[in-house]
C-alpha cells in the first residue's frame, strides 16, 4: 500500500525559510568574529549577538562552536569539490593538469577570506580536533581528483605518482599563498606553464 506524502503546508514553508535565515546569518556573523577574534576568543554568544538572534535559537541550530566552524568548513569544500567536478573526464594528461591549477588558482582567489580564515583558525591549539576533522574532509571529498592526477602522473611514465602528487600539492599551496599575500594574478599563466614545462620531456 502506499502511503500518501504529507505536503508541506504554508507554516512548515515559513518555519523553514527562518531556520534558513538564522542559519545563514549565524555563519556570517561566525566567519566575522573568527576572523576578528580568533577561534579560541570566540564564544556562542558573541555569535548569537552579531547574528541578533538568543543564545538559545543557536543552540537549537548549532551545538558549539565547533559544529559552526566544521559548517563553514564543509561549505566551503562542497564549492571547492564542484569546481573540480567542472572539469573534462577525457582531457589530456596535460591539459587536465593545467585546468586543475587553473580552477584551484581561481576557486582560491574567489574564496580567499574564507580559506584565510580557516588557515588561521585551525593553527590554534584548541582547533587539533577540528583540523583532524578536516584532514578527513578532504582526504574523502578529494580522492577521485587525486586518483585522476595519479592516473594522468602514471601516462607521463612517473614511477612514484605518489611523490608527484606531494611536489604539485607544495608547489600549488605556494602559489595560493603568493597570490593572497602579493599580487601576483597577472603572472599566474606563466607560473603554471613553467611548471607544465616539467613534463614535456617525460
Amino acid at each position: 500500500m502506499t502511503v500518501p506524502q504529507k505536503i508541506p503546508n504554508k507554516s512548515d514553508n515559513k518555519k523553514q525559510l527562518a531556520r534558513e535565515r538564522s542559519t545563514e546569518r549565524i555563519l556570517a556573523s561566525a566567519i566575522v568574529l573568527f576572523s576578528k577574534h580568533g577561534f579560541a576568543q570566540t564564544t556562542m554568544e558573541m555569535i548569537a549577538n552579531h547574528a541578533k538572534i538568543s543564545k538559545g535559537l543557536a543552540y537549537n541550530y548549532f551545538k558549539s562552536k565547533n559544529q559552526i566552524f566544521e559548517q563553514i568548513i564543509d561549505t566551503h569544500l562542497a564549492k571547492q569539490e564542484r569546481f573540480y567536478n567542472n572539469i573534462p573526464p577525457n582531457l589530456s594528461a596535460k591539459e587536465y593538469v593545467r585546468e586543475f591549477f587553473i580552477r584551484s588558482i581561481q576557486f582560491a582567489k574567489e574564496e580567499r577570506k574564507t580559506m584565510v580564515l580557516i588557515s588561521v583558525c585551525l593553527f590554534q591549539p584548541s582547533a587539533v580536533s577540528l583540523s583532524k576533522k578536516m584532514i578527513e574532509n578532504v582526504e574523502r571529498r578529494f580522492a577521485p581528483f587525486k586518483e585522476a592526477m595519479r592516473e594522468r602522473f602514471r601516462t607521463y611514465g612517473i614511477k612514484d605518482p605518489d611523490k608527484e602528487m606531494i611536489f604539485i600539492k607544495t608547489f600549488l599551496h605556494g602559489v595560493i599563498m603568493s597570490q593572497h599575500f602579493n599580487d601576483t594574478t597577472t603572472c599566474t599563466p606563466t607560473i603554471i606553464e613553467m611548471l607544465l614545462e616539467r613534463y614535456d620531456s617525460k
